[in-house]
């Protein structure tokens, strides 16, 4: 294991090392960030009667709010005790209108959920629920905790979004006017009925700020019209990755031994793959963040690497793309204590040198077309 930093990986095995550290990833992007909270938690709670009860309360509620955020490609970042902040990763692309859609439709299955958590509290002996949602858009730092690799924002876009939360009604979403400029440029814009807010001069905090709520237009039949066109497009996207030829991706390629690096570059560029290597991993991760980060469709690195060794370099990679595809090609013979250790890396994306060039190919090719 001293081929590793001994620090990070006793940091990571230590029970009793509880602080955890935050590394900026040294790069700002824009994103949609959001916030799911509970109206009148305190009250709410005070009136169930045990630890249990008060458990099921929250744990219903967090769950099913997280599951909405998965299934509309949103990664959650904490856990504020009665609600979540979470943001939209692909929204970096300001391009990429599906991914802003993901924003508003995420928010409003929230409310329409209402129904089911209501339903499960009641069976539950658990009293009924309201809750607020709202989004912003802009530029936030990224980070990641040494310990657990989870990801962190930092900006105004996350206090505002805070802030203006309390501005919307129970089971209601609202956004920023940043995020609803963004929105009005988009073909889906009139999917969507938006409505400013009044300002209330009453609370301080938040006067200052403008604001829309967010409705689905009320009309069933092309309700059903726009979820079935977006269905469409969703498996045409799918049809057109599958159909994608090899010079179509875009793979990272890093490695500290430069001889490695040439012969790795000349086999996938053989194949017509475009491919960008670096020996230094450092630089590597700044190349990465000026570009958009979902440009690159695979990254190749070594485990053993000085500046920022492979485990190191894969933890940042991942704030700035939870989506990003990466392969490590390493000689260690300590692969199952690394695994043990970092268990979001999988075994399949561990490969061990040397490797016949086929044998390369072929991984990544499954790699690549994998959905």
């Amino acid at each position: 294991m001293n081929q590793l930093d001994k620090n990070m990986v006793e940091n990571r095995s230590n029970s009793n090392f509880n602080i955890e550290q935050v590394i900026f990833v040294n790069c700002a992007h824009n994103y949609c960030v959001c916030f799911v909270n509970i109206v009148d938690s305190t009250k709410n709670t005070c009136d169930i009667n045990g630890s249990d009860k008060i458990k099921e309360y929250y744990s219903i509620f967090l769950n099913t709010m997280s599951s909405i955020i998965k299934r509309h490609h949103g990664k959650v970042i904490k856990n504020s005790g009665d609600g979540l902040l979470y943001y939209l990763p692909k929204t970096v692309d300001s391009k990429n209108e599906l991914a802003f859609q993901d924003v508003l439709d995420c928010g409003l299955a929230m409310i329409e959920a209402k129904k089911s958590i209501t339903l499960n509290f009641s069976q539950k002996g658990l009293s009924s629920i309201c809750y607020r949602i709202s989004a912003n858009y802009g530029k936030v730092e990224l980070a990641v905790s040494a310990n657990s690799l989870n990801v962190d924002l930092f900006g105004p876009p996350v206090n505002i979004c805070s802030k203006i939360n309390h501005l919307a009604s129970a089971n209601e979403m609202i956004i920023s006017n940043d995020l609803f400029k963004v929105l009005e440029t988009t073909s889906f814009y009139q999917e969507y009925s938006f409505k400013a807010l009044e300002k209330n001069t009453n609370e301080d905090i938040v006067s200052n700020y403008v604001a829309y709520s967010v409705n689905p237009i009320g009309d069933s039949n092309r309700r059903k019209e726009i979820e079935d066109k977006r269905n469409r497009i969703f498996i045409e996207s799918q049809k057109d990755h599958r159909n994608m030829n090899n010079s179509s991706f875009n793979i990272l390629l890093i490695d500290d031994d430069e001889d490695i690096l040439f012969v790795f570059n000349s086999i996938i560029s053989s194949e017509g793959y475009n491919v960008t290597s670096f020996s230094s991993s450092s630089n590597a991760l700044v190349h990465f963040s000026e570009k958009n980060p979902y440009f690159y469709h695979l990254v190749i690195m070594d485990i053993r690497m000085p500046e920022l060794n492979g485990i190191k370099l894969y933890s940042q990679l991942k704030v700035l793309n939870p989506d990003i595809k990466v392969l490590f090609l390493s000689a260690l013979n300590a692969l199952d204590e690394v695994l043990c250790i970092f268990p979001e890396i999988k075994h399949s994306e561990i490969i061990r040198k040397p490797i016949e060039p086929d044998a390369l190919l072929c991984i990544i090719r499954s790699i690549l077309y994998r959905d």
